[in-house]
């Protein structure tokens, strides 16, 4: 191989690499409003956290510690976007085991259920670009809400608590870290 064969080999590796991440999505980001729709949905599905479940309060507790500190950069906003699609993929993945509403379970509508299920469908495919980790810190919470759905006698409450987490991970996200979703123009 002559010099200049070499040199132009290793000039097209540099291109084609430079080309790969030049071509590379440089960012992978929920929709702002798509998650305030699940949001809502969430919360039309009703029903505050009944007193007789604190007792199971104890074990189910969303580790604060899972989303950085409220800063727009893009290792926090990257962070912020994986705290709110593993939660809504834990939550399907919870749903297709057992379904929520019906004996022993809560009583919300089936009808806004659905509805909420569809959109979170919709995070979920447009967040498939987040699923590169582990579950990490929430492991522990989501195998703990899990064993107390699981259980006939507290199935609700489990249920109750995830809703109610839920919740708490998409209101922080959405006030927090803001400026790591994408938002439609108003036209």
């Amino acid at each position: 191989m002559t010099p200049l064969t070499s040199f132009l080999l290793i000039l097209l590796k540099v291109c084609s690499f430079y080309w790969m991440v030049v071509a590379m999505p440089t960012s992978c980001k929920l929709q702002g409003h798509l998650v305030e729709s699940v949001h809502h949905r969430l919360q039309d599905l009703g029903g505050d956290f009944p007193l007789h479940c604190f007792p199971y309060n104890v074990n189910m507790s969303f580790p604060d510690s899972a989303f950085p500190a409220p800063k727009a950069n893009h290792h926090q906003c990257r962070r912020a976007l994986w705290v709110v699609y593993k939660s809504l993929q834990q939550v399907q993945l919870m749903m297709e085991d057992k379904t929520p509403v019906g004996e022993g379970g809560v009583p919300w509508n089936k009808r806004k259920l659905d509805v909420f299920q569809n959109l979170q469908h919709q995070l979920l495919e447009q967040g498939s670009c987040l699923d590169s980790e582990d579950l990490g810190v929430l492991s522990s919470y989501f195998s703990n809400v899990t064993a107390v759905v699981k259980q006939q006698e507290s199935a609700s409450c489990g249920w109750m608590a995830l809703k109610r987490d839920l919740d708490k991970v998409l209101v922080s996200a959405l006030q927090k870290h803001h400026a790591c979703f994408t938002w439609r123009d108003a036209h």
